[in-house]
């Protein structure tokens, strides 16, 4: 027996929050534990019941704290809770804001049952799921270059953000490419300052988002 997908929706519309649980309702994959109308709501239930949600349906705009922030420090502080962004909203704007806060998944409201219901299966496995829309535009937004690594790096700091990203220490990532381990350190500086980074792990959600992790 399949373990049962337990669900918080977060959504500031209650008859958004109503919709869903009856496209749900249906099937007995799923268990709504709770429901918030911001996110403040969401990280409240959060910390007074751990360890009770597997994925958070997260819309964007709401009250208090919006989706975005909620996401991110979700991300940082509940790192079994997996995040799928269910929103109105398909500009590249709010749909790379979601991922780079933490969110796994992007598929809007007006989607159907049967893609909801894959999104949400995708998300608690740990994959990536976004609605063929949202695809499109991040397409679109990389074709365009808003979202091109290579028009940012060269080839080599793209060879080492990779390897970085993979889990590779500077020796490694020296042996690998044949080079000193001072010089990834080199490379290591010149990749945060060129994508206005902060730390490694800021590098590796880079690196995943624009899929240089294989």
């Amino acid at each position: 027996m399949e373990k049962t997908i337990k669900l918080l929706l977060a959504d500031d519309h209650l008859i958004i929050r109503d919709g869903i649980k009856l496209m749900l309702k249906k099937s007995s994959e799923f268990d709504i534990v709770a429901e918030a109308s911001n996110g403040k709501e969401v990280i409240e239930y959060l910390n007074a019941n751990p360890n009770t949600v597997d994925v958070v349906l997260m819309d964007i705009n709401m009250p208090e704290m919006n989706g975005i922030e909620a996401t991110q420090f979700i991300a940082e502080h509940f790192k079994s809770v997996n995040i799928l962004a269910l929103t109105m909203h398909a500009e590249e704007t709010y749909i790379t804001s979601m991922l780079k806060a933490g969110a796994l998944g992007y598929i809007l409201k007006e989607s159907g049952t049967s893609e909801l219901v894959s999104a949400i299966k995708s998300v608690a496995s740990g994959q990536k799921y976004y609605s063929n829309e949202v695809s499109v535009t991040m397409i679109n937004a990389l074709m365009n270059g808003e979202r091109s690594t290579s028009s940012v790096l060269s080839e080599r700091e793209t060879e080492v953000l990779g390897h970085i990203a993979e889990g590779s220490t500077n020796k490694e990532v020296g042996e690998k490419l044949n080079i000193s381990g001072r010089t990834v350190e080199t490379h290591r500086r010149n990749i945060l300052g060129k994508l206005e980074l902060r730390n490694t792990a800021e590098m590796i959600r880079y690196a995943i988002e624009n899929n240089l992790v294989t």
